[in-house]
């Protein structure tokens, strides 16, 4: 029996059909005519810029921390530990603690007596709010005494004289030298808006002085 060559003719006609296509498009593309060039195809395939998507710009363009980071860097570690807190506009929050107490001294100025018993000196009363000083850790009260004649003790202490009392710890006394410079044990002092004042006396009634006296103050 015969085989039909009819199948055989077709797919040969198509094969010599696709082979036609193809060399007709490979003239089109790399042949000089008014077809599709090499050129259009690169055009295509690369983007214009146009087309080009800005990407945002970046706060760390040059530096690897922006300037309002360095300069809060730079205040934060000149006083003590640095704390990173809650973001802020900069991105960075910096805190600084420092352990380094404060001294304040308060002077309080002089007087003289020859009372036995507590005299006041209005010459050195001063006004004291305890809230300008923070955190007040401790106080001492520190007199400067002079008793000429030698005789008897020179007592001094600080007096409240809002609250109408002693300053509890603020004694102070000198028996012996004709002058000395002595401080108290810790003093308290009440809170708040205070005027206080020194007292001064002499136990043999001479007259003895108070050169200067001062108070001082540690806090936070």
């Amino acid at each position: 029996m015969q085989e039909n060559p009819t199948p055989h003719l077709i797919l040969t006609g198509l094969i010599i059909l696709i082979a036609i296509n193809l060399f007709i498009l490979d003239l089109k593309i790399f042949s000089g005519g008014s077809g599709l060039q090499f050129s259009d195809i690169a055009a295509v395939a690369t983007p214009s810029p146009s087309r080009l998507i800005p990407l945002p710009a970046s706060p760390f363009t040059n530096n690897l921390c922006p300037a309002s980071c360095i300069s809060l860097i730079t205040q934060a570690t000149s006083g003590g530990t640095l704390n990173i807190g809650s973001p802020s506009e900069s991105g960075i929050t910096l805190q600084t603690n420092s352990s380094t107490p404060h001294e304040t001294y308060i002077p309080l100025g002089s007087g003289t007596t020859s009372k036995s018993d507590w005299d006041d000196l209005t010459a050195t009363e001063t006004v004291i709010d305890t809230t300008n000083f923070g955190n007040i850790k401790e106080a001492y009260f520190t007199a400067s005494l002079s008793n000429p004649t030698q005789n008897g003790q020179v007592e001094a202490q600080l007096f409240d004289v809002t609250d109408k009392h002693p300053v509890w710890g603020s004694d102070v006394v000198m028996n012996g030298p004709s002058s000395q410079t002595v401080t108290s044990g810790k003093i308290t002092l009440d809170p708040g808006n205070k005027l206080y004042r020194v007292q001064l006396k002499s136990s043999l009634s001479v007259p003895v002085s108070l050169v200067n006296g001062k108070i001082r103050i540690i806090s936070d």
